[in-house]
C-alpha cells in the first residue's frame, strides 16, 4: 500500500545573535514556566550573524566553536556586597561579580545557528522564544553531550529516594548512569546541603544571615533569596548562594513579595522549599560545571531575561522594552541549578529538576512538562509537537490524517526525522535532512497507519507515529 505524505522544513523566523555585554543576574522568570506563544510578531531587523553562518553543518563535527568576542563589557558600578540590601542593589552586584564575555556565551551554541522558537524549559537543552525583535535564546541547560535527566516519577530521582537507594544497597537503575561511588558521594553532598537548608527554615533566620529576596515567586519554583557575598567564591555543596521559599499558604502572589529588612522578613509568611546555586563563569569556567558527584546535575544559563521585581514576575522583553517598563535586563546569566533537599518538598521530578510539583500551584508531577512546551508563531494551528531532546523524539506521536506533526530539535547536535529504520530505511517516503539545533520540521500523513521513523545519525533514536482517521 502506498501512503502519501506531505513534509517540509519550517523556515526559522529570524536569528538574533547574543550581542551587548553578557551579564549574570537572578534565576528563571515566570514566563519560562508556560508554553505561551502570545508574543508580538517579529520585525524584519537583520541581526549580526557569524561569518560562517551560511556554511553547511557537518554532522561529523558537532562540537561548538568559541568565536572571538567583539563585545566590550562596560564596567559596572562598584557595590560592596555587604551593602546590597535591595533587589536593585543585589542585581547590580551580581552583574558586577559575574559579567562574562561574548565568546564565553558562544561556547554554548554550535557555530552558525539560525534557530526558530521552541523547546521546553527544564526538559530540553535549548529554549528559543519570540519577542518583538525576533527569535532569541532564553535557556541552555545541561552538558553539550547527552544529558541524564532523572525526571521519571517511577525512578529514584528525588533526594530522599536517592538516599534510600544508597542506604539499601539495592542495584542502581541503569537510567541513572551512576556508579555506587558516585551515588555515595552525591548523597553525602545532598545531606550537607539539606542540613544547611533545614537550619534556615525560618525565613527570618535567612534574613538575619544576610540573604535578600528578588521578590519574584515563579510557579512550581518559588522565590530566590540570595547571599550575594557568596556568589563569587566558588562551589561548596554545604553552602548554597540561594535559598528557595514560597508563600506558606501554597498560593501564588498577585504582585511582588516582601523583603529582608533589618534582619527580618517584611512580607507575608513564607516557607522553605529548597536551595539553589549560582556561579559566575569566571569562577567555574564556560563549560558545563563539574560539581555534584554523578551525572544528574544539569546546570543552566538564562538568556535575554527581563527581571520585573516591581511587578513580581519576569518576562523576555527586548532590552529597550524591558527598561522602558521599569525592568532590569540581563542578556545572559551564569551557571545556576536548583537542589530540592527540603524533606517536606521532596521532588518526584528529581533533586535537580527545574520544577517542583509540590510548590504552588500544586499538581501532578507528570502534568508539568506539556505546559512548558514553547511554540513559535510558525507553529501550525492544531498540530502536535514532538521535541527532539536528549536523543529522543518526545511526545505521544499520535495524529489524525492531515494533522501536522511538528518536530523541534532542541538538542545540542543535529538530528534527522527519516522514514523507516536504520536497518531498512525508506527516505524516499520522507526525510527532514539535517535538522540543526533550533530548527523545525513539519510532517503530515494522507492515510492512516503506523509509520516508523529514525535518526540517520543516531541509530538508537527510533519512534513510531500512529495515524488515525
Amino acid at each position: 500500500m502506498t501512503h502519501n505524505m506531505t513534509h517540509k522544513m519550517r523556515t526559522p523566523i529570524i536569528a538574533i545573535g547574543l550581542v551587548g555585554a553578557l551579564t549574570l543576574a537572578a534565576c528563571a522568570g515566570s514566563n519560562d514556566d508556560t508554553g505561551d506563544t502570545g508574543t508580538p510578531a517579529p520585525t524584519t531587523t537583520n541581526p549580526p550573524t557569524p561569518a560562517s553562518s551560511s556554511a553547511p553543518l557537518d554532522p561529523a563535527d558537532t562540537t561548538p566553536t568559541v568565536r572571538e568576542s567583539t563585545t566590550t563589557v562596560a564596567a559596572p558600578t562598584t557595590i560592596d556586597p555587604a551593602e546590597a540590601r535591595t533587589a536593585e542593589q543585589m542585581n547590580a552586584y551580581i552583574e558586577q561579580a559575574a559579567a562574562f564575555d561574548q565568546a564565553g556565551a558562544d561556547a554554548q551554541f554550535p557555530e552558525g545557528l539560525t534557530f526558530a522558537a521552541g523547546g521546553a524549559p527544564g526538559y530540553s537543552r535549548y529554549v528559543f522564544r519570540e519577542n518583538s525583535v525576533g527569535v532569541v535564546p532564553t535557556l541552555v541547560e545541561g552538558p553539550i553531550d547527552d544529558a541524564v535527566r532523572c525526571q521519571q516519577t517511577d525512578l529514584p530521582c528525588s533526594y530522599l529516594e536517592l538516599k534510600e537507594l544508597h542506604e539499601s544497597g539495592a542495584p542502581i537503575p541503569p537510567q541513572l548512569q551512576m556508579t555506587p561511588d558516585e551515588l555515595t558521594g552525591l548523597v553525602a553532598q545532598l545531606d550537607e546541603l539539606s542540613e544547611f537548608a533545614v537550619a534556615h527554615r525560618d525565613i527570618d533566620t535567612a534574613c538575619a544571615a544576610g540573604f535578600i529576596s528578588d521578590r519574584i515567586q515563579t510557579p512550581n519554583m518559588g522565590t530566590h533569596l540570595y547571599r550575594v557575598d557568596w556568589i563569587a567564591d566558588g562551589f561548596d555543596p554545604s553552602r548554597p548562594e540561594i535559598l528557595l521559599y514560597a508563600l506558606a499558604d501554597d498560593t501564588l502572589p498577585s504582585g511582588p513579595l516582601g523583603q529582608c529588612e533589618d534582619g527580618t522578613w517584611s512580607g507575608d509568611p513564607m516557607k522553605l522549599i529548597g536551595t539553589s546555586f549560582i556561579i559566575p563563569p569566571q569562577i567555574i569556567g564556560n563549560e558545563h560545571p563539574e560539581t555534584f558527584d554523578g551525572p544528574l546535575d544539569n546546570w543552566h544559563i538564562h538568556y535575554n531575561l527581563c527581571r520585573g521585581a516591581s511587578e513580581g514576575r519576569d518576562s523576555f522583553l527586548p532590552r529597550s522594552e524591558c527598561e522602558a517598563a521599569g525592568g532590569s535586563f540581563s542578556a545572559a546569566l551564569g551557571w545556576m541549578i536548583h537542589a530540592w533537599v527540603e524533606p517536606g518538598h521532596d521532588n518526584d521530578l528529581g533533586v535537580f529538576a527545574m520544577w517542583n510539583s509540590t510548590v504552588a500551584p500544586i499538581l501532578d508531577a507528570n502534568s508539568i512538562r506539556e505546559s512548558r512546551e514553547v511554540r513559535g508563531s510558525d507553529f501550525p494551528e492544531g498540530a502536535q509537537q514532538s521535541l527532539i531532546t536528549d536523543f529522543m523524539y518526545t511526545g505521544e506521536l499520535n495524529v489524525t490524517v492531515g494533522q501536522s506533526l511538528f518536530f523541534n530539535n532542541v538538542d545540542a547536535v543535529p538530528h534527522t526525522v527519516s522514514s523507516g529504520t536504520f536497518e531498512s530505511p525508506a527516505l524516499d517516503e520522507f526525510d527532514s535532512g539535517l535538522l540543526a539545533p533550533g530548527t523545525n520540521y513539519e510532517l503530515s500523513f494522507d492515510e492512516p497507519g503506523v509509520y516508523s521513523l529514525f535518526c540517520t545519525l543516531h541509530p538508537d533514536m527510533v519512534a513510531t507515529v500512529n495515524v488515525d482517521r
